[in-house]
Protein backbone atom coordinates (compact mmCIF):
# COMPACT_ATOMS: atom_id res chain seq x y z
CA UNK A 1 0.00 0.00 0.00
CA UNK A 2 2.90 2.19 0.83
CA UNK A 3 4.44 1.82 -2.00
CA UNK A 4 1.60 2.46 -4.62
CA UNK A 5 1.13 5.92 -2.57
CA UNK A 6 4.98 6.39 -3.11
CA UNK A 7 4.54 5.90 -6.90
CA UNK A 8 0.95 7.89 -7.57
CA UNK A 9 3.16 11.19 -5.77
CA UNK A 10 6.17 11.02 -8.62
CA UNK A 11 3.80 10.46 -11.74
CA UNK A 12 3.02 14.46 -11.61
CA UNK A 13 5.72 16.86 -10.98
CA UNK A 14 5.15 20.67 -10.88
CA UNK A 15 5.20 21.76 -14.66
CA UNK A 16 4.99 19.11 -16.33
CA UNK A 17 1.06 19.17 -16.74
CA UNK A 18 1.26 19.97 -20.51
CA UNK A 19 4.35 18.28 -21.70
CA UNK A 20 2.19 15.81 -23.24
CA UNK A 21 0.31 18.16 -25.04
CA UNK A 22 2.97 20.45 -26.28
CA UNK A 23 4.83 16.87 -27.78
CA UNK A 24 1.39 15.79 -30.03
CA UNK A 25 1.46 19.44 -30.86
CA UNK A 26 5.13 18.85 -32.33
CA UNK A 27 4.92 15.87 -33.91
CA UNK A 28 0.70 15.52 -35.51
CA UNK A 29 2.10 17.85 -38.46
CA UNK A 30 4.89 15.57 -39.04
CA UNK A 31 2.64 12.50 -38.57
CA UNK A 32 -0.12 14.13 -41.25
CA UNK A 33 2.44 15.01 -44.12
CA UNK A 34 3.94 11.68 -43.94
CA UNK A 35 0.23 10.17 -44.42
CA UNK A 36 -1.18 12.41 -47.08
CA UNK A 37 2.33 11.41 -48.70
CA UNK A 38 1.65 7.85 -48.28
CA UNK A 39 -2.02 8.32 -49.58
CA UNK A 40 -1.05 10.09 -52.37
CA UNK A 41 1.97 7.95 -53.54
CA UNK A 42 -0.34 4.63 -53.34
CA UNK A 43 -3.37 6.75 -55.32
CA UNK A 44 -0.67 7.41 -57.64
CA UNK A 45 0.74 4.26 -57.72
CA UNK A 46 -2.63 2.65 -58.23
CA UNK A 47 -3.10 4.72 -61.05
CA UNK A 48 0.05 4.01 -62.80
CA UNK A 49 -0.39 0.31 -62.77
CA UNK A 50 -3.96 0.74 -64.31
CA UNK A 51 -2.96 2.56 -67.27
CA UNK A 52 0.51 -0.24 -67.58
CA UNK A 53 -2.56 -2.79 -67.39
CA UNK A 54 -4.59 -1.16 -69.66
CA UNK A 55 -2.12 -0.75 -72.37
CA UNK A 56 -1.13 -4.20 -72.26
CA UNK A 57 -4.83 -5.82 -72.34
CA UNK A 58 -5.50 -3.55 -75.52
CA UNK A 59 -2.40 -4.43 -77.51
CA UNK A 60 -3.36 -8.20 -76.79
CA UNK A 61 -6.28 -7.69 -78.31
CA UNK A 62 -5.33 -5.99 -81.25
CA UNK A 63 -2.48 -8.42 -81.88
CA UNK A 64 -4.83 -10.96 -81.87
CA UNK A 65 -6.21 -9.39 -85.18
CA UNK A 66 -9.66 -8.98 -85.43
CA UNK A 67 -10.58 -6.06 -83.09
CA UNK A 68 -11.07 -2.90 -84.92
CA UNK A 69 -9.64 0.57 -83.16
CA UNK A 70 -13.17 1.50 -81.29
CA UNK A 71 -12.64 -2.40 -79.96
CA UNK A 72 -9.63 -1.50 -78.35
CA UNK A 73 -10.81 2.07 -76.91
CA UNK A 74 -13.70 0.44 -75.50
CA UNK A 75 -11.56 -1.77 -73.41
CA UNK A 76 -9.17 0.75 -72.28
CA UNK A 77 -12.18 2.95 -71.13
CA UNK A 78 -13.71 -0.22 -69.57
CA UNK A 79 -9.96 -0.96 -67.80
CA UNK A 80 -10.36 2.81 -66.91
CA UNK A 81 -13.12 3.11 -65.53
CA UNK A 82 -12.00 2.18 -61.35
CA UNK A 83 -9.46 5.32 -61.18
CA UNK A 84 -10.92 8.77 -59.61
CA UNK A 85 -10.60 10.79 -61.93
CA UNK A 86 -12.96 10.46 -65.41
CA UNK A 87 -11.10 9.12 -68.73
CA UNK A 88 -12.14 9.49 -72.48
CA UNK A 89 -10.73 7.19 -74.66
CA UNK A 90 -10.90 8.97 -77.45
CA UNK A 91 -8.54 11.40 -76.35
CA UNK A 92 -5.87 9.20 -74.27
CA UNK A 93 -6.09 5.82 -76.62
CA UNK A 94 -3.57 5.97 -79.31
CA UNK A 95 -3.85 2.82 -81.78
CA UNK A 96 -0.54 2.44 -84.52
CA UNK A 97 -0.76 -1.28 -86.62
CA UNK A 98 2.05 -0.76 -88.31
CA UNK A 99 2.63 -3.40 -91.65
CA UNK A 100 6.20 -5.23 -91.50
CA UNK A 101 7.23 -7.98 -94.49
CA UNK A 102 5.56 -10.90 -93.11
CA UNK A 103 3.68 -9.29 -90.16
CA UNK A 104 1.93 -6.49 -88.34
CA UNK A 105 2.65 -4.83 -85.34
CA UNK A 106 0.29 -3.26 -82.88
CA UNK A 107 1.48 -0.64 -80.95
CA UNK A 108 -1.38 0.98 -78.25
CA UNK A 109 -0.66 4.15 -76.48
CA UNK A 110 -2.91 4.74 -72.97
CA UNK A 111 -2.44 8.49 -71.51
CA UNK A 112 -4.18 9.44 -68.29
CA UNK A 113 -3.93 12.75 -66.41
CA UNK A 114 -3.38 12.07 -62.56
CA UNK A 115 -5.13 14.90 -60.32
CA UNK A 116 -3.71 15.17 -56.75
CA UNK A 117 -5.49 14.02 -53.69
CA UNK A 118 -3.11 16.62 -51.91
CA UNK A 119 -1.90 18.93 -54.39
CA UNK A 120 1.31 20.96 -53.03
CA UNK A 121 2.02 24.36 -55.28
CA UNK A 122 5.74 23.82 -56.58
CA UNK A 123 6.37 20.46 -55.28
CA UNK A 124 4.99 18.13 -58.05
CA UNK A 125 2.92 19.31 -61.22
CA UNK A 126 -0.87 18.64 -60.99
CA UNK A 127 -1.98 16.84 -63.04
CA UNK A 128 0.69 14.32 -63.26
CA UNK A 129 0.80 12.93 -67.14
CA UNK A 130 1.13 9.02 -67.60
CA UNK A 131 1.69 7.32 -70.42
CA UNK A 132 2.43 4.12 -71.38
CA UNK A 133 2.76 1.81 -74.70
CA UNK A 134 2.92 -1.51 -75.45
CA UNK A 135 4.00 -2.90 -79.27
CA UNK A 136 3.01 -6.45 -80.07
CA UNK A 137 3.07 -8.31 -82.85
CA UNK A 138 -0.09 -9.41 -84.26
CA UNK A 139 -1.12 -12.81 -84.84
CA UNK A 140 -2.19 -13.70 -87.97
CA UNK A 141 -4.62 -17.26 -88.83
Amino acid sequence: MRFRLAWRRRGKKAGESGQSLVELSLILPVFLLLLAGLVEVGDSLNSYLTVIDASRDAARLGSRGQATDTDIRNLVGKDMERLRDPFTPAAGVTVNRTPMPGDTTVKVTVCYDHALIFPVPGFLPDPIHMCSSTTMRAITY
